[in-house]
């Protein structure tokens, strides 16, 4: 799954006198188990620490800025069942002052180790320009952080501005006097690789204070049973953006497999052998490709392959048995391409609808009786063509079914 984009839960700031900041993670679907939680909590001292505390786990430190005057630190945790409308509280180890705290969530990110991090500290100014973080993995999500805190003689911050190419998910005010500070935080507009950081947030006063990077990885997941045995359903995983490779040696007959829906992300499905009776039903891709390999798709066999919006697909079996049926993809637009190398008696080969788009159909032999419906199209140029290419026919011609203004390519009468 790819990494989504950063939901801004909760955020409370505190007068001089309070000695702890709580915040309430919400029970309300916007948080579900395995989502990866965000806290971050400033205060104006570079002399003390904080602990965190509540939820249902121990959270993570991403470590922390300090200089005198100004400290921030973020942790983080995979959601469970304890965190669902739990109260986190973050704690100074010493004395009362003020805070700000942050609570947000994250969704996608790899559970395991989700997070990359890196912060600064600047002097008192009112911009502040986060850290760079090089090699960061593709499809991660680039989040930015920024506090600031000051004296009672300096007017509080009011508002911060995101740089081009990040969103403000959320900022937060104590009320002006001494050690008043703020915070606010957003997250890149796309995800991200390569070196990120270096994003120039703005605050409307000056003062000193941190900033933080943090690269958010996203999710993996990879099938590879050596058999899928008869009755077996796999619902093959939802990826935003990413890819799936399910290499099995063999379906066996009355299995159903659903492959994944990615957006964007190729799927491969590369059984060696797809046996009667199965179903196959192969990936919704916006936009992406898809790859359907098996050596042989047996008699009986039903293969439903990908609507893709856009991209291609490619189906090649070696062999397409009799009986089988197969239902090439809907593309709007896209490009189909079927290979067999032998079409059996009885098939039928139901060729895409485009809208517009190319179909090439080109197994190296159809033999008698199997019947092949041409693709309809739908807005394509009048000189478009539809390629039928085939070797020669086992005993004679098949059936070729399409609308009458389809060109067909067959070479030379044999």
């Amino acid at each position: 799954m790819a990494v989504g984009q950063l939901l801004h839960l909760a955020d409370t700031v505190t007068l001089s006198t309070n000695s702890s900041a709580s915040g309430t993670i919400p029970n309300d679907g916007n948080v579900v188990i395995g989502d990866t939680l965000l806290v971050g909590c400033l205060m104006p001292s570079g002399s003390r620490t904080f602990s965190i505390s509540g939820g249902g786990g121990a959270w993570t430190s991403l470590g922390t800025a300090m200089q005198s005057g100004h400290m921030s630190q973020l942790w983080w945790r995979t959601a469970e069942a304890g965190d669902l409308g739990a109260v986190v509280t973050v704690t100074p180890n010493t004395g009362n002052i003020r805070q700000v705290l942050l609570i947000g969530r994250i969704r996608g990110a790899l559970p395991s180790n989700p997070v990359t991090a890196a912060s600064t500290t600047s002097a008192a100014a009112t911009t502040k320009v986060t850290p760079a973080l090089g090699s960061v993995g593709a499809s991660s999500r680039e989040i930015s952080i920024v506090w600031d805190s000051r004296g009672a003689t300096t007017p509080n911050t009011s508002t911060w501005t995101a740089p081009a190419g990040q969103t403000r998910r959320g900022q937060a005010f104590t009320t002006a006097g001494s050690g008043s500070c703020s915070g606010a935080w957003g997250d890149s507009d796309t995800t991200v690789s390569g070196t990120i950081g270096s994003r120039t947030w703005t605050a409307d006063q000056s003062a000193l204070g941190s900033s933080w990077t943090l690269a958010i990885a996203p999710a993996e997941q990879t099938i590879t049973p050596s058999r899928i045995a008869s009755t077996v359903a796999i619902p093959t995983p939802t990826l935003l953006p990413g890819a799936v490779t399910v290499p099995v040696a063999r379906i066996a007959s009355t299995a159903v497999m659903h492959a994944p829906t990615l957006a964007p992300g190729p799927v491969a499905v590369q059984p060696a052998r797809i046996q009667p009776t199965t179903v196959l039903h192969a990936p919704v891709l916006t936009p992406g490709a898809v790859a359907l390999t098996p050596s042989r798709i047996a008699s009986t066999t039903v293969v439903y392959t990908a609507t893709l919006q856009p991209g291609p697909v490619t189906l090649t079996p070696g062999r397409i048995e009799s009986t089988a049926v197969l239902h090439a993809p809907t593309l709007a637009p896209g490009a189909a391409v079927l290979t067999p190398t032998r079409l059996g008696p009885t098939a039928v080969l139901h060729a895409p609808v485009l809208a517009p788009g190319p179909v090439t159909l080109h197994p190296a032999r159809i033999e008698s009786t199997a019947v092949v419906h041409a693709p309809d199209l739908h807005a394509v140029e009048p000189d478009t063509d539809v390629a039928l290419t085939v070797g020669r026919p086992y005993s004679r011609w098949a059936t070729a079914v399409g609308a009458p203004a389809t060109r067909w390519e067959v070479g030379a009468p044999w």
